[in-house]
């Protein structure tokens, strides 16, 4: 739990650049803006065409509305017909924002619990952690702005102390889950080879 916490806190800014755009890490803002779009970054069912992937990285790559709304740039019209055409630069674009996300997720681990269907929320989970950090001192824009994965930890710790019972699963815990399920597996293999043979 300290460790993902300790990464989660000391985010730097990505050094990625996609599509010749510098990303910044990756916050509620741009989680809000993907959303709007239906980005394949957020909703994995979806395949990612070039169109998707220019104006993902458009999103990711500022924290400003008005920025992302400019209309498609000279520039931008001609790296889309060179993605189009060159299929290998589109995988490794896409392959670089999927490592780009892979670095930014370091959200608490949560213990499942069965749902209570009435305490679901009609407010948005997104504004509810930016209500939260701005409530316990936060700007506006630092609650919007600052790394997605900090911005949890610390709606969960503002949570808990207010008393909520959420609980994180720790780092060893977690180590301990995965060995586990990685002995059953190694069983459930070693039995199946056995039965064909």
């Amino acid at each position: 739990m300290e460790n993902r916490w300790n990464k989660a806190a000391t985010i730097l800014a990505p050094t990625v650049e996609i599509c010749g755009r510098k990303l910044l890490p990756f916050c509620l803002r741009h989680r809000v803006a993907l959303e709007e779009i239906d980005s394949p970054l957020l909703n994995l069912e979806k395949a990612m065409t070039v169109d998707q992937l220019l104006a993902t990285v458009r999103v990711l790559s500022t924290h400003s509305f008005e920025e992302v709304r400019k209309p498609i740039s000279w520039r931008e019209m001609l790296l889309a017909k060179k993605l189009s055409k060159n299929r290998k630069l589109f995988i490794e674009q896409c392959y670089n924002l999927s490592l780009y996300m892979q670095a930014q997720s370091l959200w608490p681990r949560f213990w499942v619990k069965d749902n209570d269907s009435s305490k679901t929320s009609s407010v948005a989970w997104t504004l509810a952690v930016v209500t939260s950090l701005m409530r316990n001192g936060c700007t506006y824009e630092q609650a919007w702005t600052m790394p997605e994965s900090e911005a949890i930890w610390m709606h969960i710790a503002h949570s808990q102390a207010n008393g909520s019972s959420v609980e994180i699963v720790s780092d060893s815990e977690w180590n301990a889950m995965e060995k586990y399920k990685r002995e059953q597996a190694e069983k459930q293999n070693q039995q199946t080879t056995n039965s064909t043979k």
